[in-house]
């Protein structure tokens, strides 16, 4: 669990779904998964990469339409 540290130490949440889990931290947001196993720290910063391209993504959008 050390090794996760850094992507839960504001807290998680898992809820499981019919498909899985649903799984919430601040740097990751919302992401799915099939299996427990699959939170690894690889994992969260691969989310943690996807998150941050799509704030880039959505902010260039917004400025684009409201500009």
């Amino acid at each position: 669990m050390i090794e996760l540290k850094e992507w839960i130490e504001d807290g998680i949440t898992i809820r499981k779904t019919n498909d899985g889990y649903q799984v919430f931290t601040i740097p990751t947001q919302h992401f799915d998964i099939k299996e427990l196993n699959e939170l690894t720290p690889d994992r969260f910063k691969a989310e943690v990469e996807k998150q941050k391209r799509d704030v880039e993504y959505f902010s260039e959008l917004f400025k684009d339409l409201f500009n």
